[in-house]
């Protein structure tokens, strides 16, 4: 393929894909709300339809929450094959007056485009489309096979997709599978992702007395779900060393070698600048380990949300008959969510004991994934990165999860690599959510660069 011909039709087609970007995000694709399935299903059919305008030959996989894409392009059986990963669907937008902008009304300021999705994950995956598309318009050709597998239940339920993918084991095999959702440490510096955490999230929701109680006839009696509750969090986690105190939590945490520990330092940080950066006064880290390890290779647990009681305006004295706390943990090479999960359960059972029932309710799991710098798809990718952004490339650890990595990983036994194009300030799942343009479009250039790379440098059969 000619890889500057392909550079040069992605530039003369910059605002067509900016135009094609903002089409897709004004699709209101929010996996988690019933009312918004039509959505999520026309933000599938949205890629499906520009993949069939390539050549690609597509297939829908139902799961039990909404549905997958599978696109294929076959130029040689015996050609390496790249499988490519998105997902069109989008978290919730809330708090909504939050948002400068209406979240589903994409614009275009400071040189990003604002829009819920814009980089988790349509904008982040569409750049990949636009660099296949401008390798067959523009680069002469598909040098090597391409699938895509593209999925609208990421943000609502990490394992729809992955139980589906074993029946379609054969279609999904490959050489390498690329995702795009991760982010660079800054704009100077493109990175390739050789780890990422996994992550158990669970629901406990504590009950006490039948109704909710006066707390002047009562208070002083009871067992108290919220005060119960309190006295189960404070139990969950050190709060000066860092560490979990779930009884087997590190049982099976492989320790990073200090050669890989080296690497993970050498990523930009400053501690106080990246506090400011988020307006807290200081950062946190686990006792014997650095700020930067804490967040990427140390397995660790957050309490994401409680409610309880009485919250509305004014005052009401009572004792509230439940209290309710969503919790995740993110774990790391080695460690297994479902015996996490069964950790954590018998753990909280024991300190509630007869102070109250409890209930749990799990939110989804991803087993933790860790790649070698050394495997040549690996290499690939950071070539691929330096050619489309024109700076030299990291590898980096990242402390978020991605369900679907791992069981792909078990199903096709090929490598991954994560080649995500965002920024840490992207406000992913927050407000405000946006995309560089440039990073967009040195994206598109990354993906047409390594589909040449794994064609003239890499081969069929490498992961071997």
């Amino acid at each position: 393929m000619n890889l500057n011909a392909a550079f040069d039709y992605i530039r003369k087609n910059e605002k067509r894909y900016v135009d094609e970007l903002i089409q897709f995000l004004r699709i209101p694709s929010i996996s988690a709300h019933k009312d918004h399935d039509k959505d999520v299903a026309a933000a599938l059919e949205f890629d499906k339809k520009k993949l069939e305008s390539l050549g690609f030959k597509t297939e829908v996989w139902p799961t039990r929450a909404h549905a997958g894409l599978f696109a294929e392009r076959i130029v040689d059986p015996a050609a390496p094959t790249v499988l490519i990963y998105g997902h069109v669907d989008v978290q919730p937008v809330d708090p909504i007056e939050l948002w400068e902008n209406p979240p589903f009304e994409p614009r275009i300021k400071d040189g990003a485009i604002w829009a819920r999705g814009a980089d988790d994950n349509k904008g982040q995956h569409y750049a990949q489309i636009a660099g296949v598309e401008s390798v067959i318009q523009g680069g002469g050709g598909l040098p090597v096979n391409v699938k895509f597998i593209i999925e609208s239940d990421e943000e609502f339920d990490g394992e729809a997709m992955a139980e589906v993918a074993p029946k379609h084991k054969d279609k999904l095999r490959c050489d390498v599978f690329v995702v795009s959702d991760s982010s660079f440490p800054d704009v100077d510096h493109p990175a390739i992702t050789v780890s990422i955490r996994g992550i158990q999230a669970v629901e406990i929701t504590i009950r006490g007395p039948a109704v909710d109680k006066h707390s002047g006839e009562w208070g002083g009696m009871l067992y108290e779900p919220i005060d119960v509750l309190r006295w189960v969090l404070q139990n969950l986690k050190d709060f000066k060393t860092g560490r979990v105190l779930v009884p087997g939590f590190y049982d099976d945490v492989q320790e990073v070698s200090a050669e890989d520990r080296k690497a993970i330092g050498a990523r930009p940080w400053n501690d106080a600048a990246q506090a400011r950066s988020i307006g807290v006064k200081r950062l946190f880290h686990e006792e014997g380990f650095s700020t930067l390890e804490s967040g990427t290779i140390r397995p660790t647990l957050q309490v994401n949300g409680v409610v309880g009681g009485y919250t509305g305006e004014g005052f009401k004295t009572v004792i509230g008959s439940w209290v309710r706390a969503k919790i995740s943990m993110r774990l790391v090479h080695n460690q297994d969510p479902g015996r996490i999960g069964q950790l954590f359960e018998r753990y909280v059972r024991e300190l509630v004991g007869d102070m109250g029932t409890v209930e749990f309710r799990s939110f989804g799991a991803g087993r933790p994934f860790r790649a070698e710098v050394s495997n040549p798809f690996v290499q690939a990718g950071l070539r691929a990165l330096e050619a489309g952004f024109e700076k030299p490339p990291i590898a980096i650890g990242q402390g978020g999860s991605i369900p679907i990595v791992a069981p792909l990983v078990q199903i096709t036994g090929a490598p991954c690599v994560l080649m995500g194009f965002g920024l840490p300030g992207d406000n992913l799942h927050a407000p405000n959510e946006h995309f560089p343009i440039g990073c967009f479009l040195g994206g598109a250039r990354s993906a047409a660069a390594y589909l040449n790379e794994v064609s003239s440098r890499v081969g069929a059969g490498a992961r071997r």
